[in-house]
């Protein structure tokens, strides 16, 4: 008997919702939509902080604020971009409106709020990162789908040169314009350059209160490479876009070294915004003129030429780092162990790391001989013990005691710097496998965290360059061996925060120039009449914000006189440049003066006096 067949199963029969199939067509999903009305909150969000000033004044920020017009941006906002996208059937309009609005208000958190600090960016970094994983998650920006040409890179690294070197050397340059800046360190730069130009001596009166070599403090040959470009221009302003374009050439060794890892034109461009925007850069050019502002530019050529294993520029560029200063070896000591322990390349490493020894004990004995002081190793006295005060030392006190060392580098002060300078790369340096990667970090300690300084763990001074370079190799390594959705969440959030955090340091200082050039720059005019009168042959001294505009002046010494007890010539030089604004200064220099000394001319806030 044949079997009957079975009789069909009935199954529920899946119910349609139009209105939601229709939404989801269009891209529309809750989570999307969700999106949009964040986004549109956000919009809200930057009109309030334009339209009503810091968020931080949180009575006059509150009772200034149009409620009517917040509600009606958000609303606005939301339905143009549901419209938007139901009209465009466009997945990517929300996330890409979400992620850009999310930046924008981030950035004007960090501007208006000047006393953010670290630890404020990375709270708001927090939030950008959460974005960005919902973002990556389906690659709803459709980064996969976008194409640029390294052509295209090329052209962005460029203009990323030429608009920061401009911007920089405009903002920087105006502080000497205002008398804003001082004879430490700016004043002794532009003396030693102008001396430089007359007797191609870098001598100056100004850095120790008597005719030196500045070689006798820090040996920088590579102050020489410059000196073709003052001839042509002969103004201290020239030192202030030198150092912007030094800076911002940088830009062109990432797009090199982008290349030869095989990253595409797109990741090429992110790395390169990276670099402009990364704030322990740029921020430092604001305090004036230092040769360690040469350091990151060098450190990214040479890596790139040692990994296109050109011997020949490779080793030109290691030389070239070393004659930026005495204590650029330690960068080159990091690097050629690392070419050793990390690349393999046992010969040109070993080369490079006994050419960095001998360097710098021939550095040493240079400055020792030239200024009779040695290198500034008093920065390590925490270290001495028993009276002794050399390197070797120092080198004891750190094995014998690893956890005073501890105690020295982790504290509550050095806690923002180590934020300011691993957060805007997400700290990718340390998602690494290989621990021999992070041999590249070791500079960090000697140079930045053993010390008690404050200038040495303060990214507005000049003592984050070389550090920063290997920082973003680093970053750069490690973002090589990433795949595509780890690779993105790293670059984006990398990108947020260093937007956020450059924001946060460098936007404050433009405004307060921008601010000293609008009160008194016509006063500043006056003040450089009564500078112009000054004779270049004659003794002068002068207060340390005059000091930098009497670069012309052979024997010149500043007020406050840190070094008196150099001085190889008398107090009582012909003349006196007096600023008024700085009264205790003042003060002191019109009791040295007592009546030996007749007013000649006064204008602005500057007196000039003549001995009788």
């Amino acid at each position: 008997m044949a079997k009957q067949p079975k009789s069909p199963v009935k199954t529920a029969e899946k119910k349609s919702f139009p209105f939601f199939d229709k939404l989801t067509e269009r891209h529309l999903s809750l989570e999307r939509i969700v999106a949009a009305l964040m986004s549109a909150v956000l919009m809200a969000y930057i009109y309030a902080l334009l339209s009503h000033g810091n968020f931080a004044e949180l009575s006059s920020y509150y009772n200034s604020i149009s409620f009517v017009g917040f509600f009606a941006i958000t609303i606005l906002g939301f339905a143009a971009l549901v419209g938007v996208t139901w009209l465009a059937k466009n997945r990517y309009i929300i996330p890409w409106a979400l992620m850009l609005t999310a930046f924008a208000v981030s950035v004007l958190f960090a501007a208006n709020y000047k006393d953010g600090g670290a630890l404020f960016c990375v709270g708001v970094g927090v939030v950008d990162l959460i974005i960005v994983l919902w973002e990556v998650r389906g690659d709803k920006l459709g980064i996969s789908g976008i194409t640029v040409s390294r052509k295209v890179a090329l052209i962005v690294a460029a203009v990323l040169f030429a608009v920061t070197t401009f911007v920089f050397g405009y903002f920087t340059s105006i502080k000497y314009r205002t008398y804003t800046n001082f004879a430490f360190d700016f004043g002794i730069f532009a003396q030693m350059y102008e001396r430089m130009a007359v007797s191609f001596s870098p001598s100056t009166t100004v850095e120790r209160s008597h005719m030196m070599s500045h070689f006798g403090v820090h040996f920088s040959p590579i102050f020489y490479l410059f000196l073709p470009g003052y001839y042509i221009f002969r103004n201290p302003i020239y030192l202030f876009y030198v150092q912007s374009a030094s800076v911002a050439a940088g830009v062109f060794a990432v797009y090199l070294i982008c290349g030869k890892l095989g990253f595409s034109g797109k990741l090429t461009l992110a790395l390169e915004l990276m670099y402009a925007f990364y704030p322990c850069l740029f921020n430092g050019t604001f305090y004036d003129f230092h040769e360690n502002k040469f350091l990151t530019t060098i450190i990214l050529f040479l890596f790139y030429f040692i990994l296109c294993k050109n011997t020949v520029w490779e080793f030109v560029f290691a030389f070239m780092l070393l004659m930026v200063k005495e204590d650029a070896a330690i960068y080159l000591i990091a690097i050629a162990l690392f070419m050793m322990i990390n690349r393999k390349e046992i010969l040109r490493g070993g080369i490079m790391l006994g050419m960095a020894v001998v360097y710098f004990l021939i550095a040493q004995q240079i400055v020792a001989a030239v200024g009779n002081e040695g290198v500034m190793i008093s920065r390590l006295s925490d270290y001495f013990v028993n009276g002794e005060k050399t390197f070797f030392s120092v080198f004891k006190s750190v094995f014998f005691d690893m956890g005073f060392l501890l105690k020295q580098m982790f504290t509550v002060e050095k806690l923002p710097f180590i934020l300011w300078m691993l957060a805007p790369v997400a700290f990718a340096p340390f998602a690494t496998k290989k621990i021999s990667s992070l041999i590249l970090l070791f500079p960090i300690i000697p140079i930045n965290l053993m010390q008690s300084w404050k200038y040495q763990y303060d990214v507005d001074y000049q003592y984050t360059y070389g550090v920063a370079a290997l920082i973003l190799m680093s970053a750069i390594f490690v973002i090589a061996k990433l795949k595509s959705d780890p690779k993105r969440v790293v670059v984006l959030t990398s990108l947020c925060l260093c937007a956020v955090m450059t924001a946060s340091l460098v936007y404050p200082k433009m405004v307060n120039v921008s601010g000293y050039l609008k009160n008194s720059g016509s006063t500043c005019q006056q003040v450089d009449e009564l500078i112009e009168s000054v004779p270049t042959d004659a003794t002068v001294t002068a207060t340390h914000s005059l000091v930098p505009h009497l670069y012309k002046v052979e024997w010149l010494y500043t007020m406050p006189d840190y070094y008196k007890q150099n001085r190889d010539k008398p107090v009582d030089t012909d003349y006196f440049v007096i600023d008024t604004r700085y009264s205790d200064v003042a003060n002191e220099m019109k009791q040295i003066m007592g009546n030996n000394y007749n007013l000649v001319k006064s204008a602005g806030f500057a007196e000039l006096y003549q001995h009788k």
